[in-house]
């Protein structure tokens, strides 16, 4: 699997506006290099590419702003915003209230679901429960006491199994991809991850021996959408970006995106 390789990235210089012209006002996107498609990633290139590459170009034209791309390992995009040190950041962040409390959300451009992930070879049953705090259909803990479940650090998948299923140890990694790592490697029994991302992963000739033992009900704990985020109380920035938003919207732009990343359509 990929890992983040901080030399290969050192000192890249990138930006994102529209035209040959910059406006004069800029806004400092925070965005991760680390692979995570179809959200985003830079190749082998070092180009930008994802949904969230593409929709973050589109966003800038709309905002008719220049916006310097700072990149940086995903665990710290949060506390690079409330350092003040970028504008708004953009990493697949399910909004939730635990991170209301530091951030503030944009309006979601995209709604995923959670998948539990292990071996095609384990013949356990994951079975549903009610969860005990009346939020819904929860996996059931029983299922999975004392199995290992990988999950990637400051995740709300991360959260969830803090939450609910705490019979279950939980083996947290600064990527999605070492979770898989060690999921092959046996060293975690399960993994609970956003689905898209481990759908790519199945299709693969890594992925023939995994499947998905179930698809998590949905819950409050998992986020209610996937948004931008910008620094707690920041109006102005806020507002600069729900609006181009709901124009991208408007015009079929972020459909358009989602379509081609997320469904493959041309």
């Amino acid at each position: 699997m990929k890992t983040l390789k901080t030399a290969l990235f050192a000192g890249i210089a990138l930006s994102m506006a529209a035209g040959s012209a910059f406006a004069e006002e800029t806004l400092r996107l925070g965005m991760t290099p680390e692979p995570y498609m179809p959200f985003t990633q830079v190749n082998a290139g070092g180009e930008w590419e994802g949904l969230e590459a593409d929709l973050s170009r589109a966003l800038c034209e709309k905002m008719a702003v220049k916006c310097d791309i700072n990149q940086m390992a995903w665990d710290g995009l949060i506390p690079s915003l409330k350092e003040n040190k970028v504008d708004f950041i953009i990493g697949a962040f399910s909004i939730t209230d635990e991170r209301r409390q530091v951030v503030d959300f944009s309006t979601p451009y995209y709604t995923e679901g959670t998948s539990f992930v292990g071996s095609k070879g384990d013949t356990s049953e994951i079975k549903t429960a009610d969860a005990a705090d009346g939020s819904g259909k929860i996996i059931d803990p029983a299922s999975v006491e004392g199995k290992i479940i990988g999950v990637q650090t400051s995740s709300v998948q991360s959260a969830y199994v803090a939450k609910y299923l705490t019979g279950a140890e939980a083996k947290s990694y600064d990527t999605a991809d070492n979770s898989v790592a060690d999921l092959i490697a046996g060293r975690v029994d399960y993994v609970l991850i956003p689905d898209l991302y481990i759908q790519t992963f199945l299709k693969t000739p890594e992925g023939a021996d995994y499947e998905v033992k179930v698809e998590v009900p949905k819950n409050v704990t998992l986020g209610e959408g996937v948004a931008y985020a910008v620094r707690k109380g920041d109006a102005a920035t806020l507002d600069k970006v729900n609006a181009g938003l709901a124009a991208l919207e408007k015009d079929g732009t972020t459909q358009k995106l989602v379509d081609k990343w997320i469904f493959g359509k041309k």
